[in-house]
């Protein structure tokens, strides 16, 4: 599986502003400057449905200048003051009629530095392609379209085959200056048996120069959209793209265009070593391509990963050169070319088994499905085999074997049932399966194990080899219960309405002094039983899948609770050169009478008072001084309080009173 990482570059970017008087269909070097370069350059898409009148005023608000439209994806390419790029890219996604706004990136070729210690076009002897020419060596009838740095249109080994050619790129010619991508359409297509120079893999079939790079070997996403969608339009079976650069929308929408006309679509997968995709490699309708060397290990400097889905050889490759020469290049540019040529050679060779209408699907699976395994991770379905894939080689069965093991304490699991969806395995009492006689192909696998859930993994089987799958499967968690009863510890009998709670889940005990609570997952819980005049209790249960604990509860009564009582009011009473302090004693009930209360009488000239006495039925206690200091502050406190039955609640009421004692 493909993941598509839309990283957007901030190098040469195209900024796009439309009149939109009219919708230019391509772009010629004449029409794209090297000035162009120097500009900031976006690609904007607008929704379905918006009107011409809509995007012409989005664009004056915007402040950016049309260059050209892509009109098969609704592209426009845009032009924006030098240096604004990032602001004018902002100020379009304001607007609710586009649909998507990213920099015109900087493609570039996927070279690696030239190796010529390798034996000349070896790489076509490693794919088998002389067995392959066998079957079939092409049709000019089946167009291979090189999107790259033109090709050498005078070249010997060429130029016979060249069928048509157009230059997107800002470069005067379509012709190749570069060596590039006359290196590249040699690999797909060098004519064969012409008693010069080399052969191509897909040696009969007809080349498309379509010109995308400039001759530093560097262009545009425009560029390279319209390149695509007019390969598309004018007959390419295949194209082939041995350059890379940043996620594009407008690029992978192309590649969706071309795919969907039939369009077998080749990338190099990038030389950064990297399991980074490259683009347009990493874009699901694109065939990614890793390099291999001479002896079938994946180049140190190849990128790698899920994304990409075959090998071919791209160290030391032999190849037409501009100028009718001819040499050496290594990178994934170069194993590209080789995908590409055998997608040509295959168009001949198969049928349309799904109906469509169409041979870019059954081209694309039968070339990865009878791909060489050669023990190399990061590379998808291997190294291409040119002679499996047009029937000249035997496509064998393979096999799909691995181990199924318990994900919770890695221990194997026996009577597991793996499946591909036509034949099915057990597992050992090692764990392990094998699944025999399996046709190549990408399958859907299910492990299964009654108490287990099921767990799936897609795996790729090549021919005549061993696929690992293995499995991890988690235990299914059934929840069980806890349940027993709570009574009373003094009498054993059941009490009714006690709550019981494991801190999530709360049951109530009925009639007969039961509970449940039910579907508490494994585990263990502390659990609590309480009810009103009753001691809660807390216990520890541990639930197993499944399974019902029984806890049961004893509660204590609470112990009586006192009866209190409290000062209600304390009083200052003056009467005549006498002064009486009342204290009222209450309980819940009402006044309390026959309550001992001792009294502290404090002066602020430093004398002091001591008074004990009993309340009368009114609840009231006096006591008197004589001649109290005229002018002083008298501070009264209760000291003690004492009933028979009753204690002294000293947090309700007061305990304390001061009054200025005045003439």
């Amino acid at each position: 599986m493909k993941y598509v990482l839309r990283v957007f570059s901030m190098g040469v970017v195209l900024g796009l502003l439309l009149s939109l008087a009219g919708f230019p269909s391509l772009v010629s070097a004449a029409e794209v400057s090297g000035k162009d370069l120097a500009c900031d350059r976006l690609l904007v898409q607008f929704q379905q449905d918006t009107k011409a009148s809509e995007m012409a005023l989005v664009h004056q608000e915007v402040g950016g200048k049309v260059v050209t439209t892509i009109p098969q994806i609704g592209v426009q390419v845009v032009a924006v003051p030098g240096g604004q790029g990032a602001a004018k890219m902002k100020a379009y996604r304001l607007h609710k009629q586009v649909r998507n706004v990213e920099y015109d990136n900087v493609v570039q070729t996927v070279d690696s530095p030239n190796d010529p210690s390798f034996y000349r076009q070896w790489t076509m002897v490693q794919v088998q392609a002389p067995q392959a020419w066998d079957i079939t060596r092409g049709s000019p009838n089946v167009r291979i379209a090189i999107l790259d740095t033109g090709i050498d249109m005078d070249h010997p080994d060429l130029m016979a085959k060249i069928v048509s050619s157009i230059n997107f790129s800002n470069s005067a010619t379509p012709d190749d200056m570069h060596s590039h991508g006359t290196h590249v359409a040699g690999l797909a297509a060098a004519i064969a048996d012409n008693g010069i120079g080399i052969a191509g893999l897909g040696g009969e079939c007809s080349l498309m120069n379509v010109k995308v790079l400039g001759d530093s070997g560097s262009g545009l996403s425009s560029w390279v959209a319209q390149g695509i969608i007019w390969a598309a339009d004018n007959g390419a079976d295949v194209i082939n793209l041995s350059l890379g650069g940043a996620a594009s929308l407008a690029e992978e929408d192309a590649i969706n265009y071309a795919w969907n006309k039939g369009v077998v679509v080749v990338a190099a997968a990038g030389n950064y070593g990297s399991s980074a995709p490259l683009y347009p490699a990493g874009y699901t309708n694109c065939i990614a391509v890793a390099a291999t060397d001479a002896y079938d290990a994946k180049a140190s400097w190849s990128n790698y990963g899920d994304w990409v889905d075959v090998a071919a050889p791209g160290v030391g490759a032999y190849s037409t050169l501009i100028n009718n020469g001819y040499g050496y290049k290594s990178g994934t540019s170069m194993a590209s070319p080789h995908v590409a040529g055998l997608a040509a050679l295959v168009f001949t060779t198969e049928s349309d088994t799904d109906g469509d209408g169409k041979l870019n699907g059954e081209v694309r699976n039968q070339i990865e499905t009878s791909c060489d395994d050669i023990g190399v991770s990061g590379i998808g379905h291997g190294r291409i085999n040119a002679a499996r894939a047009v029937g000249n080689l035997p496509v064998l069965p393979g096999e799909i074997a691995g181990q199924v093991t318990d994900a919770k304490d890695g221990s194997p699991i026996s009577g597991a049932q793996v499946s591909d969806g036509s034949r099915t395995a057990l597992s050992d009492t090692a764990g392990k399966y094998t699944i025999n006689d399996v046709p190549p192909g990408s399958y859907q696998l299910v492990a299964s194990k009654e108490g287990y859930e099921d767990s799936s993994l897609t795996v790729n089987v090549l021919s005549g080899s061993t696929a690992v799958a293995n499995f991890s499967l988690s235990p299914i968690i059934v929840p069980g219960s806890i349940t027993g009863s709570v009574t009373d510890a003094k009498d054993g009998l059941p009490i009714v309405g006690a709550v019981v709670t494991d801190g999530t889940r709360t049951a109530t005990t009925d009639a007969s002094g039961k509970y449940i609570i039910a579907d508490v997952p494994p585990g263990t819980y502390e659990v609590t039983a309480g009810k009103e005049g009753y001691q809660s209790l807390t216990s520890n249960v541990t639930v197993t899948s499944g399974a019902t604990s029984v806890l049961n509860f004893s509660l204590e009564q609470n112990s009586p609770v006192p009866n209190t009582m409290w000062v209600d009011s304390l009083r200052f009473i003056k009467n005549g050169k006498n002064l009486f302090i009342e204290v009222r004693v209450v309980t819940a009930s009402g006044v309390l009478p026959g309550a001992k209360v001792g009294l502290s009488l404090e002066c602020s000239n430093g004398k002091v008072w001591g008074f004990s006495g009993i309340t009368d039925t009114a609840g009231l206690v006096k006591f008197k001084v004589s001649k109290p200091p005229v002018g002083s502050y008298l501070l009264a406190t209760v000291t003690s309080l004492t009933c028979s039955g009753f204690t002294w609640d000293t947090s309700k009421g007061m305990s304390s009173a001061s009054s200025l004692l005045s003439l």
